[in-house]
C-alpha cells in the first residue's frame, strides 16, 4: 500500500486488479466519488475501506 497526495483520478485509473492505494481521510468524499465514476465509465470495480485510527481511506481495484 502506498499513500498518494497526487490527484485522485489518474492514480485510480492506473490501478491494476488487486492493487490498493491509500489517501488521507480528509479526501474521503472525493475519493469515493471518483472511484464510483471511474467504475461506471471504465467498467471497473473498486472497494473502499476507512481506517479512522490511521486517518486513511484505502481503495482496492477488484475488477
Amino acid at each position: 500500500m502506498a499513500e498518494y497526495l497526487d490527484k485522485i483520478r489518474p492514480v485510480l485509473v492506473a490501478l491494476q486488479i488487486g492493487e490498493t492505494v491509500d489517501f488521507p481521510i480528509a479526501r474521503l468524499k472525493s475519493v469515493r466519488t471518483q472511484a464510483s465514476e471511474l467504475g461506471a465509465i471504465f467498467n471497473r470495480q473498486f472497494t473502499t475501506r476507512t481506517n479512522r485510527i490511521a486517518q486513511i481511506i484505502s481503495v482496492k481495484r477488484i475488477k
